[in-house]
């Protein structure tokens, strides 16, 4: 009897056990914080005199310190903008001497309501007779905090990177050692710069080391690209372009272990404690996401070429050139390679002379061992559906791989800012360039040479290619529903998790304000423009051209 009583007990205290664990964080409730109604912040008010300078900076949830931004004394908490109920956790200060008091219980408040508008919670922190008045905010993103002792304008410089999720309670903050430098030609010109970011951490000889960590979905790896996306009054061109691409150009059947192309997620960003803005958060084109062979492999090395400006000398004098560096006529030759000489760029060179200087036949016979037929003939329907004009000389990858014993050219177009009609000119106010739409386009040839070529020969049925592809295409990701459903999900990520809006109070003299029912309009425009010129008349396109 009495080891049944036992056994009873015992089974008793493991659902309890269970219960405890499983059940109550459930049945919790949402956010737990200290409140105070509206006579007890009155006798704060009365009893302590408000602080000079701020003191307080670390506002957790659920042990987690905070992005803070210090010229507005609040804070940010990332949470799932998705899902309506308030998470489960818990407000405290990480000062032992800082009480907490909220002025409301905004847990009453509608939480999309509160990230789309982005309100601001007042709370105040007190610390013996004084008190300093601070706010909390909630988004819809991930947020990455960098800390360092230079200026957002230095070139390189070190500190530490925080990053926060809000997809996810669960790991869901972080810290590395920081290296980083300001990116981008361009965009470089801008006051909002953009950023390439590698991660550090210290291994157990105290040594500083990569450290490859996967960050709100993405690929793991220890180096990041943060696209500052300042020009784009819609925030979406680079994102939506890189989804197009994404769903029929990266994948290359002879590489499974390569992606031609990169990914894309949007994230908020800190700067020494002061709200920085939307920005977003990308995946280099690098030797691991090509799957580039390395030197150590006892294989040929396989090389990756990024167009930086339009090419600087006629292709017929490259060979002449006197000295073989990292940049040539234009081009980066990217990576890390013992020596760079005249070998490292024959394989661009080859490409370019099949480009521009082989006779037709010979270009006929050759483009099929020299260029992927099928990726440079998507890359050529790509920018006629995105109006890709500013990768027609620049802002490509040209990736040398090895293919029965001989190097063979692959595509992977990159930086998408200056598309779906957008175009650069001429600063004005100001600024070095501004960016707006230029609606001619839209009824223009994209020319670029390559696939304009193998267009025009018809190289192994190229216009047979094309039209077979685009139809596929307005089947599926370019179709009107899917299009207009690409366009309104970008559209709802940046603005119902408050970061748009955030972002324009931040940059107010940055292009901002986008109609975007209009560039849903203009888009389905352009995909009923290349249905007709597709659909038969692909001769006719050809004689069309944008210069």
């Amino acid at each position: 009897m009495k080891r049944r009583t036992a056994l009873v007990l015992n089974f008793i205290l493991l659902v309890g056990c269970l219960c405890y664990f499983f059940l109550i964080p459930v049945f919790a409730g949402p956010i737990r914080y200290n409140f105070g109604d509206e006579q007890e912040i009155g006798n704060l008010k009365e009893e302590c005199t408000e602080a000079l300078e701020p003191f307080f900076t670390k506002l957790a949830f659920s042990g987690e310190a905070l992005p803070y931004d210090k010229t507005s004394s609040t804070f940010y908490l990332p949470l799932n903008m998705e899902e309506e109920k308030w998470e489960t956790g818990e407000l405290t200060s990480l000062a032992e001497d800082v009480s907490l008091v909220f002025e409301e219980r905004f847990t009453d408040t509608d939480k999309k309501t509160a990230i789309r508008e982005g309100k601001r919670f007042r709370f105040y922190a007190v610390r013996g007779g004084e008190y300093q008045e601070c706010y909390l905010m909630a988004t819809g993103l991930p947020i990455i905090s960098i800390e360092t002792g230079e200026t957002a304008d230095t070139g390189a410089f070190g500190g530490t990177a925080y990053f926060w999720d809000s997809a996810s309670k669960q790991n869901w903050a972080s810290s590395n050692i920081l290296e980083a430098h300001i990116r981008g030609n361009t965009s470089r010109t801008y006051p909002k710069k953009g950023y390439k970011l590698s991660l550090k951490t210290q291994d157990k000889d105290g040594n500083v080391v990569p450290e490859k960590k996967s960050l709100f979905g993405l690929r793991t790896d220890d180096e990041w690209i943060l696209n500052a996306m300042y020009s784009d009054n819609s925030k979406i061109r680079d994102k939506l372009s890189i989804d197009v691409w994404n769903s029929f150009g990266s994948s290359v059947e002879e590489f499974p272990n390569g992606k031609f192309g990169t990914d894309f997620t949007y994230v908020e960003v800190f700067f020494n404690q002061e709200y920085w803005g939307l920005y977003g958060l990308m995946e280099p084109v690098d030797s691991k996401q090509l799957d580039l062979a390395k030197e150590s492999e006892n294989k040929a090395p396989e090389y990756s070429y990024k167009a930086i400006f339009p090419q600087e000398a006629p292709t017929d004098s490259l060979e002449q050139i006197p000295e073989f560096g990292e940049s040539v006529a234009g081009f980066e030759l990217k990576g890390a390679y013992s020596s760079i000489n005249k070998d490292s760029w024959e394989p661009l060179f080859s490409y370019l002379e099949l480009r521009d200087l082989m006779d037709d036949e010979t270009f006929a016979r050759e483009a099929p061992y020299l260029t992927d037929i099928d990726g440079a003939l998507n890359v050529w329907i790509y920018f006629q559906a995105v109006l890709g004009i500013d990768n027609r000389a620049k802002n490509m990858y040209y990736v040398a791989k090895q293919v029965n014993q001989r190097y063979k050219i692959y595509f992977v177009p990159w930086d998408m800012d200056l598309t779906w009609g957008d175009c650069l000119k001429e600063g004005t106010g100001g600024n070095i360039w501004d960016v707006g739409l230029f609606p001619n386009l839209y009824s223009e040839r994209i020319n670029w040479t390559m696939g304009d070529r193998l267009v025009e020969l018809d190289v192994e049925g190229s216009r047979k290619r094309v039209a077979d592809t685009w139809k596929d295409l307005r089947e599926g990701v370019l179709s009107n529903e899917a299009l207009v459903q690409s366009v309104d999900n970008l559209v709802h990520q940046i603005q119902e998790s408050g970061a748009l809006a955030r972002n324009e109070e931040r940059w107010p003299d940055s292009n901002s304000d986008a109609d975007y029912e209009l560039f849903k309009r203009m888009a389905l425009y352009r995909m009923e423009i290349l249905d007709y010129y597709f659909n038969g008349n692909l001769e006719a396109y050809m004689g069309l051209g944008y210069e």
